[in-house]
């Protein structure tokens, strides 16, 4: 059956104006050609996945963009981040022809079963073999958040904000490589640098991935096995989380973290691009 619950830690900015296009894609490492593309065949609505990055490509926001017109495009960003990527922006416009506000839009996600009227599918969900999506605006809430948490986790999800803050990890290391939100083939971007550089010389040692304990996670507890680091919590919801993890290091997948064992799991949309216990592919 088909959930729908508020993320109350999510919230939107709303850019306008001719120039959108050009001014986000040197900010945002989404496919932005796609979403104009997508505009100049009048498909609206759709959502596709990015992020912002600090120029050392650290990441302090993800993002979903939707765009709503040819001239105007939706930003579903975490609450936490949203006034500093406000002033970013506005930093940023120069003589781009663009208007950039706050959107105060409730966010719903819907999961769990067929997409009700009004959701726009998240492609992340095809990645990850899964249907949910999102929606801007009024609707019936059947679910809390956690429950959404709970199926999100699974999945090998993050939620910056939520799961990370800011300027703590690679887009890479949230696996947004994977995810299909970084275009490795445009021009400059803020972080592109660092970013590109660690996908074409390989240098991807960690990832993050969900995580199963016999007791209560504790975000920032080191993992081990035995005496050995592999890697750390970064997102702790009882007996589940999100690991950043040594792809190098993990000679098994049973180790320990604040004395209970941890089950570490490799989502198959994530394995069919790493090695285990090796070199990252």
């Amino acid at each position: 059956m088909t959930e729908i619950a508020r993320l109350s830690h999510r919230a939107l900015i709303r850019i306008t104006g001719p120039d959108w296009a050009t001014f986000l894609k040197g900010l945002c490492t989404a496919h932005i050609d796609r979403i104009t593309a997508e505009v100049a065949e009048g498909r609206m609505d759709n959502l596709h996945y990015g992020a912002f990055l600090r120029p050392q490509g650290k990441m302090y926001a993800d993002c979903l963009l939707m765009a709503k017109g040819p001239e105007e495009i939706w930003l579903d960003v975490p609450l936490g981040a949203r006034p500093e990527l406000l002033a970013r922006l506005n930093m940023y416009k120069l003589r781009a022809r663009v208007a950039i506000a706050a959107l105060d839009r409730p966010v719903f996600v819907a999961f769990g079963g067929d997409l009700p009227d009004g959701f726009a599918a998240d492609p992340r969900g095809v990645i990850a073999g899964n249907t949910f999506g999102f929606a801007y605006g009024d609707r019936t809430v059947t679910a809390t958040d956690t429950a959404w948490t709970t199926v999100r986790i699974g999945l090998g999800l993050a939620d910056a904000g939520q799961d990370f803050g800011m300027d703590e990890l690679y887009a890479i290391d949230a696996n947004l490589d994977l995810l299909d939100a970084i275009d490795f083939h445009k021009g400059c971007y803020v972080g592109q640098e660092l970013t590109s550089r660690m996908k074409r010389r390989g240098q991807i040692k960690n990832r993050l991935l969900p995580l199963e304990s016999d007791g209560d996670l504790e975000r920032g507890a080191e993992i081990l096995i035995g005496e050995r680091r592999v890697g750390e919590v970064t997102a702790a919801y009882g007996r589940v989380g999100l690991g950043l993890m040594r792809l190098d290091r993990l000679e098994n997948l049973r180790v320990d973290s604040s004395g209970h064992a941890v089950r570490v799991t490799v989502p198959a949309w994530v394995a069919q691009h790493v090695q285990l216990g090796g070199e990252p592919a």
